[in-house]
């Protein structure tokens, strides 16, 4: 044979080996960072169970990497064909998950979609849906809970006192402290009243997106007007709220210049560390309206409850992964409720099974990381999830289009005058209607 022939078909035959050894990628699955390790020992145990079951072992590799779960949605569309199979989101992202044709999976298997139903609270089953192409779906499946608790200082608050915003602006005043340091003046972290409920009934006027509809809002209700001036008397207070600063919150509880923050479980290692043995963790506080405060239907003596986001994350499926077929069980089994009791008892994600106070023996107890899950947990009575699943403009216009600065104007009531912008109910009724008009229009107006 031609020696020239035979080098060639040499090379070919090589290059067909190769090509015939090239690895697959792993089956591979985002979760959020500080629960990597975490899920690499459930998807061990979840292999074992397979072999077990189908006596052969699972035919892929599977990957557990740790992401943001803030941006992992805007990262996997920004190249979905290189994405996760199976990663997780907060379920205020599913808009843009959906848009178009849908880059994500729905939920079909039979006994998954039963396990949504029958473990997971009605306020969770309503923001894991979308609607594609006229039809309504569940594209989600939630594993865990989170809402906003407030930490505090021990040494300067007493337990009387941190059960309302009023007894924790006397303890300031007595210290000359900041009442609170606020983490953020957006839409989410800045929430606590505009998303504030009567105490006594549980009920709000407020409407953010109701229904999954763009003109369903409403932010001019006489309850929303009585706490916005409310919140202006708090805010203004010399001891009041602090804004962010460049210093941190961390370092103004450390530093004893602020008496305690709102946030939620993702910063509880930095609470603990700035406070050490003084760290306390409560539910939000109530407030009492005043004759000052007092608008319209509402009097004075009205007691509202500090309100939150209580929300979900979910995992979500990649549309036309090559591993399809699979996906469906591994997430049923990520997002059993005995995986979410040993997720929270080692890495102290809140469980989104709706009876886990009830029946997790580790949520009860007197440690810091029971407390922190019962005040989240009280807190969901007092919160409703994050619309904005529903359709991508509404996250978008809720918290890009200026809405959470013209709140904090009320709050502040800064202008070049003596008198304020803000001073009048009728002044915050009508900035309270542009703040409406943003949501449903994304402009002013």
């Amino acid at each position: 044979m031609n020696k020239k022939i035979l080098f060639l078909i040499l090379v070919l035959a090589s290059v067909f080996v190769l090509v015939g050894c090239k690895k697959d990628a792993p089956l591979t699955i985002w979760v959020g960072t500080e629960s990597v390790e975490f899920y690499e020992g459930v998807i061990e145990d979840y292999l074992a169970a397979y072999e077990t079951a189908n006596g052969e072992a699972f035919p892929h590799e599977i990957l557990v990497k740790g992401a943001d779960t803030g941006s992992a949605a805007a990262t996997f569309l920004e190249d979905t064909e290189a994405g996760p199979d199976i990663f997780t989101v907060a379920h205020d992202n599913l808009g843009k998950l959906i848009a178009g044709s849908s880059s994500i999976a729905p939920v079909t298997d039979a006994d998954l979609l039963a396990q949504i139903e029958n473990d997971n609270p009605d306020s969770f089953k309503e923001v894991i849906k979308g609607v594609v192409g006229g039809q309504t779906y569940t594209f989600g499946v939630p594993y865990i809970a989170q809402s906003l608790v407030l930490y505090y200082n021990k040494e300067f608050i007493t337990t009387e006192q941190v059960q309302t915003w009023e007894g924790i602006l006397a303890a300031a005043e007595a210290a000359n402290k900041q009442a609170l340091s606020l983490t953020g003046t957006d839409g989410f972290n800045n929430s606590f009243l505009l998303l504030a409920t009567n105490a006594e009934t549980g009920q709000s006027s407020l409407k953010l997106y109701y229904g999954g509809d763009i003109n369903n809002n409403f932010a001019s209700g006489d309850d929303t007007v009585s706490v916005m001036k409310w919140g202006q008397r708090f805010f203004t207070h010399e001891n009041g709220p602090k804004r962010p600063t460049d210093s941190g919150w961390q370092i103004e509880l450390k530093d004893e210049i602020s008496l305690s923050v709102i946030s939620g479980a993702w910063h509880y290692n930095a609470a603990s560390a700035a406070l050490g043995s003084k760290l306390g963790i409560v539910k939000l506080p109530t407030f009492t309206i005043t004759e000052a405060d007092a608008y319209g239907s509402v009097t004075a003596g009205t007691v509202f409850q500090s309100g939150t986001f209580a929300d979900t994350k979910m995992f979500v499926m990649k549309k036309g992964s090559k591993y399809q077929e699979f996906l469906q069980d591994i997430v049923k089994y990520l997002s059993s409720k005995d995986v979410q009791e040993a997720s929270y008892e080692e890495v102290q994600n809140l469980p989104a099974y709706k009876n886990a106070a009830v029946e997790f023996e580790s949520m009860t107890g007197n440690t810091l990381e029971a407390q922190l899950a019962s005040a989240q947990i009280e807190m969901f009575e007092h919160g409703i999830p994050q619309p904005f699943g529903f359709d991508n403009r509404f996250n978008f216009y809720y918290y890009s289009k200026g809405a959470p600065d013209l709140i904090l104007e009320i709050l502040e009531n800064k202008s070049g005058t003596e008198t304020g912008l803000f001073t009048s109910f009728d002044q915050i009724k009508a900035q309270l209607l542009i703040i409406e008009n943003i949501w449903k229009t994304g402009n002013k107006e």
